[in-house]
C-alpha cells in the first residue's frame, strides 16, 4: 500500500516564507561569500601570496620555482598568477606557510651587519 507524501516536490523546495527583498529587489539572503568580488580578491590575495613565498623576477621564473615544490605543472602555478583559477586549501596552506617562513628569514638576514 502507498501513501501519498504530505508535500508536493515543489512545497519542500521552496521556502514558505517569501524572500526578503530589498527596495532594489535585490534578494537579501544572498551569500556574499559566492560573489564574484569574493572570487577576485581570494584570488588576487592568493597571486600575491605565491609571489611573496617565490621571489622572481618574472612570472615563468616564479612558476618553473614554485610547481616542483608545490607538485603542479608550471601551467598551474601560472593560471594562480593570473587569478584564472582558485587554489584548493591545500596549496593555500602549502604557500602561507613557506610565505611566512620567507618573511622570518628576509627579517633575520636584514639584521645581520
Amino acid at each position: 500500500m502507498t501513501y501519498a507524501a504530505p508535500f508536493s516536490r515543489h512545497e519542500i523546495a521552496s521556502s514558505s516564507k517569501p524572500l526578503a527583498k530589498a527596495q532594489d529587489g535585490a534578494n537579501m539572503r544572498k551569500n556574499p561569500a559566492n560573489s564574484d568580488e569574493h572570487a577576485r580578491t581570494s584570488r588576487k590575495w592568493f597571486a600575491n601570496l605565491l609571489r611573496r613565498a617565490f621571489p622572481a623576477n618574472s612570472e615563468a621564473e616564479l612558476a618553473e620555482r614554485a610547481a616542483p615544490v608545490l607538485g603542479v605543472s608550471t601551467r598551474q602555478v601560472r593560471n594562480w598568477l593570473r587569478e584564472d583559477h582558485d587554489a584548493s586549501l591545500r596549496y593555500v596552506t602549502a604557500v602561507m606557510m613557506i610565505a611566512g617562513a620567507e618573511v622570518v628569514f628576509s627579517r633575520m638576514e636584514s639584521r645581520q651587519p
